[in-house]
Order: structure tokens, then C-alpha cells, then sequence
């Protein structure tokens, strides 16, 4: 089974790109920005809740390397 070519808006370098070749790299362009925004958001909210749990961990009394270990354990696949 061949891979799937990757879904690449191309442009023509023989001739200039029709205002609907450029409203739909518009269009991209947009959509990879607001998806990356998201992506952003995402990550940030992971992070806090990451940071929360591995504080709280420290609070109840675990040492930091303890506190680390036990949030690693949580965000590792289980084994199988």
C-alpha cells in the first residue's frame, strides 16, 4: 500500500495565480493559524494542569524528584 501524497496547495510557476489559487492559499494560511492557536491554547492548559499536579504532589509531601516521577508515571502509556 503506497502512501498518500501530502494535501499541498501548489501554484503554478508558469503563469500567475488566479485570484482563486490565492483566496484559497488564503484560506489555508488561516486555517493552519487558527489551528496552531488551538494547538497553543492546548498546550498551555496541559502544562498548567501538568504543573498543578506536581505541585500538589510536593505540598502532600514527596520530594521533588518523587513529585516528578509520579506525574512521568501518569502521562507514560501503560504497559502492555
Amino acid at each position: 500500500m503506497s502512501p498518500k501524497p501530502p494535501n499541498l496547495h501548489l501554484v503554478r510557476s508558469d503563469a500567475p495565480p488566479t485570484e482563486g489559487e490565492l483566496a484559497e492559499l488564503r484560506e489555508a494560511v488561516d486555517r493552519m493559524r487558527r489551528n496552531r492557536t488551538l494547538l497553543d491554547a492546548f498546550n498551555r492548559e496541559q502544562a498548567r494542569f501538568v504543573r498543578d499536579e506536581y505541585l500538589a504532589y510536593v505540598e502532600a509531601g514527596f520530594t521533588r524528584d518523587q513529585a516528578l516521577k509520579l506525574v512521568a508515571a501518569k502521562l507514560s502509556p501503560a504497559p502492555k
